[in-house]
């Protein structure tokens, strides 16, 4: 399994080493392909923050099912971090799992799932942990409108029950920031109302941003995300319809979300 792993310059100024936060980055693509919109170009936008990101190229339908492998892949990936966290220049302790679309239901049944996840990998729960959660535009239960093939949903759990990311929902979930956009037309924004509203109930810090309009797979809804005009001959204006300023805010409102979560200049300042 691939992991790509980028790791922000040393400031040599400091006369010291710093450890930075990590992002662990699982891109979208419908558990078919892992999209380029929402790999390196994402990472590098957590990069410019100090941030180090692992994109990981977990499980997909070609190697079916996906479920629970990819799960196992994301946590020794996961564990390996908090065991070689010296190695990595990383704080363990401010890990923050980030999912697009499929990749958020992975991320999201990883939130949940992952006390049991280190019983079945015999490994220590504190290294399994991670310390915050976004999800953009995710799938969160396979009955909340996506897939809509059976042979899909055989392809990704064959099986497999634990599926449904609402509804195995705990107290043990990390605080979560997630957004979509009402109109999404590919995966409902009720998968995001349903797993905002199990994190409540469970009494997990949540934040959620719905904004009104917007396709699915927005990435950063700027254009350097977009798709350009010769994506496709006959609409040409299609791009333009990935490129939404106001849901653009959603990265920046994420950071300040960290922030107050996390008390970033505190984080740097007392290194």
């Amino acid at each position: 399994m691939p992991v790509t792993f980028y790791q922000p310059a040393a400031i040599a100024d400091f006369h010291t080493s710093v450890r930075r936060p990590l992002v662990i980055l699982l891109p979208g693509g419908g558990y078919e392909f892992r999209s380029d919109r929402e790999n390196e170009i994402v990472a590098l936008q957590y990069l410019a923050q100090g941030f180090a990101v692992a994109v990981v190229g977990y499980r997909l339908r070609d190697q079916p099912p996906v479920l629970p492998t990819a799960l196992y892949q994301l946590g020794h990936v996961v564990a390996d971090f908090h065991r070689r966290a010296a190695f990595y220049g990383i704080a363990a302790d401010h890990i923050l799992l980030v999912g697009f679309s499929a990749g958020g239901h992975l991320a999201a049944l990883y939130a949940d799932l992952w006390p049991q996840l280190a019983v079945t990998l015999q490994l220590p729960a504190k290294r399994l942990k991670v310390a915050a959660l976004t999800l953009a535009y995710p799938v969160i239960g396979l009955r909340l409108g996506w897939p809509a093939d059976r042979t899909a949903l055989a392809a990704i759990t064959a099986g497999w029950a634990d599926h449904e990311a609402d509804l195995l929902v705990t107290a043990q979930n990390p605080p979560t920031f997630l957004w979509a956009t009402t109109d999404d037309e590919l995966v409902p924004v009720v998968n995001t109302e349903r797993y905002a509203a199990a994190l409540i109930a469970a009494n997990v810090p949540v934040t959620k941003l719905i904004y009104p309009h917007g396709r699915h797979g927005l990435s950063l809804a700027r254009a350097v995300t977009a798709f350009p005009t010769k994506f496709d001959a006959a609409d040409p204006a299609f791009g333009e319809q990935f490129i939404r300023p106001d849901v653009a805010k959603w990265f920046d409102q994420q950071l300040r979300w960290l922030d107050k979560l996390w008390h970033l200049d505190d984080f740097w300042r007392q290194q």
